[in-house]
């Protein structure tokens, strides 16, 4: 048989475990409910995109209309800003001051060296 309860304590300690089990039950419902719904998201996302990529493959006209639309917007836009004052002489760069003949290609080819190894520097994580 049971034994009695010798004190009203465990009682109530067990129906307000009863009580928080209930709560966390409901909350792990919710958020696997939440989880549910998001797990078709990236599929939607990946249909979106192969339907791009299917209207520029049927439609490769806008390769070529897309830069001339921006072209042109950005000179509307540029005609109506007021356009900005020639620099002073101070402010433009001095002609003196940049390199010359072969000096000017040690100086280019420094410079691309340079880029070449940070971009280097960034991507080596991912090479094998």
């Amino acid at each position: 048989m049971s034994e009695p309860l010798e004190n009203l304590e465990d009682f109530e300690d067990f129906a307000e475990r009863r009580r928080h089990l209930i709560a966390e039950i409901a909350r792990q419902r919710g958020e696997l409910g939440e989880a549910y719904r998001n797990l078709e998201k990236p599929i939607h996302y990946a249909e979106y995109g192969m339907r791009g990529f299917g209207f520029l493959r049927k439609n490769p006209w806008v390769f070529v209309a897309a830069p001339a639309v921006i072209k042109l917007a950005s000179t509307l836009i540029g005609l109506k800003t007021a356009k900005a004052s020639k620099p002073s002489p101070r402010q433009r760069p001095s002609i003196e001051n940049k390199a010359k003949g072969w000096k000017k290609h040690v100086v280019t080819l420094g410079q691309n060296g340079w880029r070449l190894y940070q971009l280097y520097r960034r991507i080596r994580t991912y090479l094998p």
